[in-house]
């Protein structure tokens, strides 16, 4: 498990993967995504980023759609059950 490199910052990676979402538009390739992630929390792999993406993709947060064999196009979704400040933020770069 990814360690935050600040420890008094204890935002759940789910919601930075939101915001990083958000801030680009509502896609990111995984790749570009680990590296934002990886700045931010130590011993961040490959592995832990799967597994966030999964639940938030279960959780209908996000699509994930393979581009090449470790790359993938990460979407925000925006008919998930997001709070009221999200979905502003979506609705923002939506329309």
């Amino acid at each position: 498990m990814a360690k935050m490199k600040i420890a008094w910052n204890s935002i759940p990676i789910e919601y930075e993967i939101i915001n990083a979402l958000i801030d680009n538009r509502g896609e990111m390739l995984t790749t570009d995504l680990q590296r934002k992630l990886s700045n931010m929390y130590e011993d961040f792999s490959r592995t832990d980023l799967m597994k966030h993406l999964f639940r938030l993709e279960v959780r209908s947060f996000i699509h994930v759609v393979g581009i090449k064999k470790d790359v993938s196009k990460v979407e925000i979704n925006k008919n998930g059950q997001f709070t009221e400040e999200i979905r502003k933020r979506i609705k923002e770069f939506m329309h």
